[in-house]
């Protein structure tokens, strides 16, 4: 027999595939949304004399405060008792807050007190355009504070709360002794009340217009003592929008390892 020639055959390479993680890179994804700023409105402002017994309730105005009254269509059922706004006029910028009800004004006027128009324009021209600009979450965050109204009783309790910085949505009150939470009613002179809620002491539960909501214990039924709690409705300087890594598709690596030869001879 005749030996056969000398054949090398090749075997398939092996082929390794491996998966590596890429290097993180992160991409901004904002967890915390804040309110969107609004947006100056072109008004007529004019001055009045002030005095304490605004339409707000509030208690212990200093006489040259900077304060606005508004006008009815936009005093509603008092839900922008105590908030602020921004004014600029021809003189110069003022922050003041709406403590008060302007019934001789038309919509987009506005009654200042004396202080402050005088910060914005000229008190002899008697009116001024201005802009006005509702303020979110004004810094410093000031204090919550409150006020059992006068007749109240364990048959019926209206309380006065303010110093929210912003528009108050509700107010629920939970007695001490148990039971559920019962919502109160705003009435046109800022007070929240409810009949049948009990003796007290009470836990009132404050959520503004934004979704900001603290729980104030320790409500007795005491008409008239002006309380301040310690308590702010939001954090005055909240932290940085928190960003989330989103990981990169994995990187496949594939190496080809040649396989060895088989000879036959």
């Amino acid at each position: 027999m005749r030996p056969e020639p000398v054949a090398c055959r090749s075997a398939a390479p092996i082929t390794t595939v491996r998966t590596e993680p890429a290097a993180t890179t992160p991409s901004s994804v904002t967890t915390q949304q804040l309110p969107p700023a609004p947006q100056p409105q072109l008004a007529q402002a004019r001055f009045y004399a002030f005095s304490p017994g605004v339409a707000c309730s509030l208690p212990d105005l200093p006489l040259d405060g900077y304060y606005v009254g508004v006008p009815t269509s936009e005093y509603a059922d008092s839900s922008p008792c105590g908030t602020y706004v921004n004014i600029d006029g021809p003189l110069g910028s003022v922050r003041a807050q709406i403590v008060d009800r302007c019934p001789g004004c038309a919509p987009h006027q506005y009654d200042l007190s004396r202080a402050a128009f005088e910060a914005i324009a000229d008190s002899s021209d008697g009116v001024a355009q201005i802009k006005i600009s509702q303020v979110v979450d004004p810094n410093p965050a000031p204090e919550l504070f409150y006020r059992v109204q006068q007749g109240s009783s364990a048959d019926w309790i209206g309380v006065l709360f303010s110093g929210g910085g912003n528009s108050l949505r509700a107010v629920d009150l939970h007695s001490d002794a148990g039971g559920d939470w019962k919502p109160l009613h705003r009435g046109y002179d800022n007070y929240w009340t409810i009949s049948g809620a009990g003796p007290g002491p009470f836990t009132a539960r404050v959520t503004d217009v934004y979704g900001h909501t603290v729980e104030v214990p320790g409500i007795a039924v005491t008409p008239g003592q002006l309380r301040y709690t310690g308590i702010r409705l939001y954090d005055p300087d909240p932290p940085p929008a928190t960003t989330v890594a989103a990981p990169p598709p994995p990187v496949v690596v594939t190496t080809v390892v040649p396989a060895p030869s088989h000879c036959n001879s």
